[in-house]
C-alpha cells in the first residue's frame, strides 16, 4: 500500500506547471499537476492509455477532440485512448488536478510521491 497526501504536494512555479508523481505501476499512472493562471499542457494523445482528470481546485479548460470543457473544482473528465486533448488554467485562476492513466508502465512497481 502507498499513500499520497495530495494537499501537501501542491506547489506552483511561475516558469511552468509542476507535476508530481503519485503512483506508478503496471496498471496505472497517477500524478498531481499544478498550474499558475494561463499555464497549459499542449495538445497530445496517448495511443494505448485511457486517462481520467479530476479537478482538485481552481478553474481551467480541458479540451478533448473538438470539445472544450469548463473544468472547476470537482469536475472529472474521461479521455479515451487515442483522443487528442489539452489542459489550460484560466487567466486569473490557478488549477490543481489529478490524472490517472491506464494501463500503466510495464515493468514498474507501485511507487508513491516522495
Amino acid at each position: 500500500m502507498k499513500i499520497a497526501e495530495v494537499s501537501e504536494l501542491v506547489e506552483y512555479s511561475d516558469e511552468k506547471r509542476v507535476r508530481k508523481q503519485l503512483f506508478l505501476s503496471n496498471e496505472i499512472v497517477s500524478e498531481l499537476v499544478c498550474y499558475e493562471p494561463g499555464q497549459d499542457t499542449v495538445t497530445h494523445q496517448h495511443p494505448r492509455q485511457d486517462e481520467i482528470f479530476y479537478v482538485v481546485e481552481g478553474a481551467g479548460t480541458i479540451v478533448v477532440a473538438d470539445a472544450e470543457i469548463a473544468a472547476r473544482t470537482g469536475t472529472s473528465v474521461f479521455v479515451p485512448a487515442g483522443a487528442r486533448h489539452s489542459i489550460r488554467a484560466d487567466r486569473g485562476a490557478r488549477l490543481v488536478l489529478l490524472f490517472f492513466k491506464g494501463p500503466g508502465i510495464p515493468g514498474r512497481t507501485a511507487a508513491a510521491a516522495g
